[in-house]
């Protein structure tokens, strides 16, 4: 019994290990507030394991309609590449005067233009974009007999330009920072992502919702039910990879397993903890919440456009819509009926008066087909 006791504990092991490394690191940054806590609490003494939010279930409690209006939802995705991409690049120099300021700046970025072509990056392709020239200064020490005094002075200047380069192809990004570099440029700011043919996009997906629509809207019809429109909304937005890079640090630790004071006699311990690797991660916008997304199998950065549909109905049993309709009819047959006995009265109005309709009683309105 003890040893296959011993069994399944291993083997439960074993799978809390596998399971946490398929996932990726990223999983001890849903910790990270729990674990602070201890880190942070030098009397603390913690069990030996790191805190983990153990991952919720799956929500399949449905929404109880109450009423005789219902909404029918439809959200769609769709993971676009981008058409085009603009790198920004920072370039800053410094001279001692203006002309020498901006000859500097000249030859870097020559220099970076001269790369780029032999990239097969066209000029047409590049844009410089200038952002600021401004003085620099320094402090010098003037000492008389009884004082010393530190004097701002102007010891040269510093400009600031921009550098935007447009590629279709995203390997040239490699070809633009090398040709940076040769100039002495690290500094990438941003990768703006460009898309053409927007509408067309926003389109295709609004197809994709109205159909996503009349299937969920065709179940109503297969149970009994008749729907009956009364309005609907619509939304669309666009999400970049900019807006969606998250920032990711790696929680290792050499934290002991018994660390702090033991008794009140007992000086505490302070621990110093290494810096963590720290960088940032791309994280798409998650495909759960979305009845339907295309491309979804793509594994570079994208840009997500997404579309909302929601049509209100009114559901009406198909009995009651039996009903109603034949309700409709009769009134609309009572209605023609009357209109026929009043023409038949004003006729023979107009007959009594010689045939001149002018003769008839002003009070009575013909209302004609």
């Amino acid at each position: 019994m003890k040893k296959a006791i011993l069994i399944l504990a291993i083997a439960f092991s074993c799978y809390q290990t596998i399971s946490a490394q398929s996932a990726g690191n990223s999983v001890y940054k849903q910790s990270e507030s729990a674990g602070n806590a201890v880190f942070n609490d030098p009397y603390y003494q913690p069990n030996g394991t790191i805190p983990y939010n153990q991952p919720k279930g799956v929500n399949l409690n449905p929404i109880q309609n109450g009423g005789t209006y219902t909404p029918i939802k439809a959200d769609v995705m769709m993971n676009v590449l981008a058409t085009s991409y603009v790198a920004v690049l920072s370039v800053t120099q410094v001279g001692e005067s203006i002309s020498e300021t901006d000859s500097l700046m000249d030859i870097r970025l020559n220099n970076v233009f001269d790369a780029l072509k032999a990239a097969g990056v066209p000029l047409e392709n590049t844009h410089v974009d200038f952002i600021s020239m401004v003085p620099k200064y320094e402090f010098e020490l003037t000492e008389k007999r009884y004082s010393k005094t530190q004097n701002e002075v102007p010891a040269g200047f510093e400009m600031k330009k921009n550098v935007h380069v447009r590629f279709s192809n995203h390997d040239r990004l490699n070809d633009l920072i090398s040709a940076a570099a040769k100039a002495e440029i690290y500094d990438l700011v941003k990768i703006d992502y460009n898309v053409a043919d927007m509408n067309l996009i926003y389109e295709q997906l609004r197809k994709k919702a109205e159909e996503i629509i009349d299937t969920k809207a065709a179940s109503y019809t297969r149970m009994g039910f008749k729907l009956d429109v009364q309005n609907y909304a619509t939304a669309q937005g666009s999400v970049y990879p900019m807006e969606r890079y998250m920032r990711y640090t790696a929680a290792n630790t050499g934290m002991p397993k018994f660390y702090g004071k033991k008794s009140t006699k007992e000086k505490p311990v302070e621990y110093n903890y290494a810096e963590k690797n720290s960088t940032i991660y791309y994280e798409k916008v998650p495909y759960n919440q979305f009845d339907l997304v295309l491309n979804a199998d793509l594994a570079e950065p994208t840009v997500q456009f997404y579309f909302n549909m929601t049509v209100n109905y009114k559901i009406v049993i198909a009995e009651q819509a039996k009903k109603e309709a034949e309700q409709a009819k009769r009134e609309a047959e009572d209605r023609e009926l009357e209109l026929m006995l009043r023409r038949a009265e004003i006729n023979q109005k107009i007959k009594a008066a010689g045939g001149n309709p002018a003769m008839v009683n002003n009070n009575i309105v013909v209302k004609g087909k």
